[in-house]
């Protein structure tokens, strides 16, 4: 089970009068049976059955334990859903605010099995989602959370959001998250982060760190194992990063079918991104497998720091990343590696050490001035059309390329590679 749990202590939400049938609500019985287990630690299990619910309450010391066929269903009727569990941080967003379930200043959380169900295609109609569509989980300021070998599925929005949380560890979690704002697992503001061997397939972000929180700095993260497909990134670092993101890992992983980035990564707030190790990486038919991009614009509701133009990006390290595109039906307009900074925040130290890059090509686009970020939220969409078919790097101080490789599939009437105001290592 990977879990140091107590078994002796065991308390089933039937015997607290749960149906399980996926008709009658069962959050009484299950919320009752969380708090009988919050007082001596124990362990709430759930047997096969699909236990229909609005918000439940995760308490400290508890492990939720759920048998292989047992499903918590989360109810289509927002009237179920707490009115008490936090905030989306990203500006505009409140219609996340609401989850399923939420754990506030806790320690001590194992949720073990089973399949939680954000029955998601109730909160939509003709395709659009309702003003508000709740995430699955949310955790505030807890400690030492484990999540192994749970099947997460159909979330109305984001599946997990852990703010401010120290000491995560999740294992083998299996993300199908398809509706609008679909992420996966979103870390905000945390530390002493573990993932490893999960697979993740989201409309959103499939993995997210960032921090909104000016003067905290988040820390020591790693990822390996993993599997992502993804209709917007693979993997995010920022976007909100009031405070710092640092010493992060993420290794032998695979990312396939991804439409906007595999490693996106963006310094838009006041916060600085540094030492950042990505390797061991297969990328296939992922539209722009590297973007990093740094500027400055508002991104979240919470305060930031003062703007320093020196701090941004500095230290990121590709290493040993294999990428075909080969196998898409039709060249992107914006296909390609991108490291783009600004004239006032230049990107720092980026090394990109045996990549092996096999693009479609076949582009016929020539164009080679695209706009500036200064101002603007840095997205791809921003940048106008790729001039360049393989690798575009722009304000950038110190790059180095070693063992980089290319080929096209397709003659390409772009240049491969292209630096406006890059200083190469060593110069």
């Amino acid at each position: 089970m990977g879990m140091d749990v107590k078994l002796e202590y065991k308390y089933n939400v039937k015997d607290f009068g749960a149906i399980g049938d996926g008709k009658t609500y069962d959050t009484s019985a299950i919320q009752q049976a969380l708090d009988s287990a919050s007082k001596d630690g124990g362990i709430v299990y759930f047997p096969q059955g699909t236990y229909l619910t609005g918000t439940l309450y995760l308490k400290s010391n508890v492990s939720v334990i759920m048998n292989g066929k047992a499903t918590i269903l989360a109810s289509s009727e927002i009237e179920c859903y707490g009115a008490d569990t936090h905030f989306n941080r990203y500006a505009g967003e409140h219609f996340l605010d609401k989850c399923l379930i939420y754990a506030e200043d806790c320690v001590n959380i194992r949720i073990y099995g089973g399949t939680i169900n954000g029955n998601g295609a109730e909160f939509y109609e003709d395709g659009k989602p309702d003003i508000i569509h709740p995430m699955l989980f949310r955790f505030l300021r807890c400690k030492n959370i484990w999540m192994e070998d749970v099947n997460i599925t159909m979330p109305a929005g984001w599946s997990t959001a852990f703010i401010e949380c120290e000491d995560i560890h999740i294992r083998g979690i299996d993300i199908s998250s398809r509706h609008y704002n679909g992420d996966g697992l979103d870390f905000d503001s945390c530390r002493n982060v573990f993932v490893s061997d999960c697979n993740m397939d989201t409309s959103d972000d499939c993995l997210c760190i960032q921090n909104s929180v000016a003067g905290r700095v988040s820390r020591n993260i790693i990822v390996r194992n993993c599997v992502m497909k993804s209709r917007w990134a693979a993997v995010r670092i920022g976007l909100l990063n009031s405070g710092d993101i640092e010493d992060v890992v993420i290794s032998d992983c695979i990312f396939h079918d991804t439409l906007c980035s595999g490693f996106k990564i963006q310094a838009a707030e006041s916060g600085r991104i540094h030492d950042v190790l990505m390797s061991n990486i297969i990328m296939r038919n992922v539209t722009r497998p590297i973007f990093v991009t740094s500027n400055f614009c508002k991104m979240g509701v919470l305060e930031e720091s003062a703007r320093d133009s020196s701090k941004g990006i500095d230290g990121l390290y590709f290493k040993n990343i294999i990428i075909d595109n080969t196998s898409q039906e039709k060249p992107g307009s914006m296909d390609g590696i991108f490291v783009v900074g600004t004239p006032e925040r230049k990107i720092r130290d980026v090394s990109l050490t045996d990549i092996r890059y096999h693009v479609l090509g076949g582009g016929g686009y020539t164009k080679k001035e695209i706009p500036e970020l200064t101002g603007k939220r840095p997205e791809y969409y921003e940048l106008d059309v790729s001039p360049s078919s393989v690798l575009y790097a722009r304000h950038v101080a110190k790059l180095e390329m070693n063992r980089f490789f290319y080929d096209l599939e397709q003659d390409d009437l772009r240049e491969p590679i292209i630096f406006e105001d890059v200083v190469m290592a060593g110069e």
